[in-house]
């Protein structure tokens, strides 16, 4: 079904093969979502690729001066199985690069599978910022960077009891304005998903979307931006598929600025909790989903930060992000929105 409903959507979904074809699982290191220095677990998700049970032991190689506990653990997958298995970190330090250097490996099966990985704190300090494009009172967030197409893409994040607010710092050449009267030639946009932690994105038309999803786009001249919203968890995945008009689509309870400068463009966002305060239930400690793309039309085409975060290819979905008048999409859909986020209280 996903397969058909990708024709439909005119694109060309990928098979899903892993790298390497033959090896018996598929291995991704999780984001930390609260700063490694506190000690939190980190996850490995383990994915059996054979129809028949998968049994052998997963072990992960920290950054240097790093302490994981246990060294090793034992895992049994049915056939196609997902496991998450912890790690705890005894003794790990934040950096300020916010980068963090990972292996992961399995054996098992007659096979050693390794995979390495720069995995990210994926967190959101509590304060609250000013919406005005001005990326300086942001200091105290805790960035991800990645890079598309050369060009990088970083996002910051914080909360407080009322709002959950992002800035997306966008390298670009040029940064194309929204315009409803010209929108189908296709302009500049930031595109951002919100589910619940224990959500999973359905595979067929007739499933929920189960996510909350906006769209941020820099209008009229200087500072000036509009929020529009996708999807919210109870509507169906096939009408957040459709090219819809983005004019009914306009949300109020957002606060947007859009600044360009020397070469990158600030969008800063403030979402009210309200609407979403049922299913993320904002407080310390609360781990939830959240996922990015860029649209730099004119550019390096979409940016998607599933594929930076260490997505299996299996994992593209074309149901996953909403589609409008006027978006592109290239010849693979991106990757799901499902990844991990989290609120903290400081970054130190």
């Amino acid at each position: 079904m996903v397969a058909m409903w990708g024709l439909l959507l005119g694109i060309t979904l990928s098979a899903g093969v892993p790298a390497h074809a033959a090896d018996p699982v598929a291995l991704r290191a999780e984001n930390f979502t609260v700063p490694p220095s506190t000690q939190p677990l980190v996850f490995v998700q383990v994915k059996n690729l054979r129809d028949v049970p998968y049994e052998g032991s997963v072990a992960m190689k920290p950054p240097e001066g790093w302490r994981i506990a246990p060294p090793q653990r034992e895992v049994a997958l049915r056939p196609g199985e997902t496991q998450r298995v912890p790690f705890t970190i005894e003794q790990g330090r934040n950096v300020e690069a916010n980068a963090y250097p990972i292996e992961v490996s399995a054996i098992g099966a007659g096979a050693t599978v390794v995979r390495q990985q720069t995995v990210v704190c994926a967190s959101a300090p509590y304060y609250k910022p000013t919406i005005d494009g001005d990326p300086s009172d942001w200091k105290d967030s805790i960035p991800v960077t990645f890079t598309s197409g050369g060009k990088r893409t970083t996002i910051s994040t914080f909360w407080n009891r009322r709002q959950f607010s992002l800035l997306v710092a966008v390298e670009e050449d040029k940064l194309v304005r929204y315009d409803p009267t010209s929108a189908a030639e296709g302009f500049d946009a930031v595109q951002v998903a919100v589910s619940p932690q224990d959500t999973r994105t359905g595979t067929s038309p007739d499933d929920e979307a189960r996510r909350f999803e906006f769209l941020f786009v820099a209008v009229g001249e200087g500072t000036a931006g509009q929020c529009f919203q996708l999807a919210e968890p109870d509507m169906k995945l096939a009408e957040a598929a459709k090219a819809r008009s983005l004019v009914p689509l306009l949300y109020n309870q957002a606060e947007v600025a859009v600044r360009r400068d020397a070469g990158t463009t600030y969008y800063e966002c403030s979402l009210s909790f309200t609407p979403m305060r049922d299913d993320l239930r904002p407080s310390e400690g609360r781990e939830f989903f959240m996922s990015v793309l860029v649209h730099d039309r004119d550019g390096t085409g979409i940016r998607d930060w599933g594929r930076s975060a260490g997505l299996w290819p299996s994992q593209r979905n074309p149901l996953a992000w909403s589609r409008w008048e006027g978006s592109s999409w290239g010849e693979e859909p991106p990757y799901d929105n499902k990844l991990e986020w989290g609120l903290c209280t400081s970054k130190y």
